[in-house]
C-alpha cells in the first residue's frame, strides 16, 4: 500500500503548487482573477487537495510506523479527514 499512499501524496503536493500558484496569478495579475483556483473550485476543490495530502502522509506515516494494513488505511482515511478540517477552518469564508 505505500506506492498508494506514495502516489497520492505525490499528486496531493502538485496540486497544492499549482494551487499556491494559482492564488498568486489570480491575486496579483490584473484581470486574471480567473486562475484563482478559489474561486473556481472553492470548498471542494480544496478539499480534495487536502484529503490528497492527509492521506498519503497518514498512510505512509501508518505503514512505516509498523501498523498493520488494515489500521493503515483507517489511519489514512482519518488523516484525510483531519486535512479536510483544517483546509475548511483555515481556508477563506468568502472569496
Amino acid at each position: 500500500m505505500v506506492p498508494v499512499y506514495a502516489i497520492a501524496l505525490f499528486v496531493g503536493f502538485l496540486l497544492l503548487l499549482a494551487w499556491i500558484v494559482g492564488v498568486g496569478i489570480g491575486s496579483w495579475v490584473e484581470g486574471w482573477e480567473f486562475a484563482d483556483p478559489e474561486r473556481r473550485f472553492g470548498f471542494a476543490g480544496r478539499s480534495i487537495v487536502a484529503g490528497l495530502v492527509g492521506f498519503g502522509m497518514a498512510g505512509m506515516s501508518a505503514s512505516f510506523g509498523g501498523w498493520p494494513p488494515a489500521l493503515a488505511i483507517l489511519g489514512a482515511l482519518a488523516g484525510a479527514a483531519a486535512m479536510v478540517a483544517v483546509a475548511r477552518v483555515f481556508g477563506p469564508d468568502t472569496v
